[in-house]
């Protein structure tokens, strides 16, 4: 698959940072999919009909009615997504490499300073991974109270 692209197109993808992005996002597509699979299923089926029933189209349904009720889980799935996404680290060393400065994302960055001896660097590099999880965890919780106060619950 990677020579039939860079044949059409000229871009290389293995040890690349478009190889690290597709490592992240394969490994990540699950979650993301069963999250909203999961949210868009459990929207009241009755909401639906009675939109059916007053004329809406099926997409402005979507639209109106179903994504907007469905947004929460998604959105979730979305962060779990990108926190495997941010923890990734088989693939990535696989597809990508683990070239500094290039390809090397932050498991990887601690793989290596661990190999190397340097744990006040892994250490630092685990507080990131930790810190950025936390603000995104922090985001999601802040968004999802702020969602319920609007609807009044």
């Amino acid at each position: 698959l990677g020579q039939l692209i860079y044949q059409l197109t000229g871009i290389t993808i293995a040890f690349s940072w478009l190889a690290t992005v597709l490592a992240a996002a394969v490994i990540s597509l699950p979650l993301m999919y069963r999250s909203a699979r999961g949210a868009l299923s459990q929207v009241d089926k009755g909401m639906l009909e009675a939109a059916r029933s007053l004329g809406m189209t099926e997409w402005r349904i979507f639209w109106r009615i179903h994504l907007p009720n469905a947004l929460p889980g998604i959105i979730a799935g979305g962060l779990l997504a990108f926190a495997r996404g941010l923890g990734e680290f088989g693939a990535t060393a696989m597809i990508a490499g683990n070239i500094a400065g290039r390809t090397r994302t932050l498991p990887l960055a601690v793989y290596s300073a661990v190999a190397a001896g340097d744990w006040d660097a892994a250490g630092w590099y685990v507080a990131v991974i930790v810190g950025i999880c936390l603000l995104v965890v922090i985001g999601l919780n802040v968004y999802l109270y702020k969602t319920k106060q609007q609807q009044g619950e």
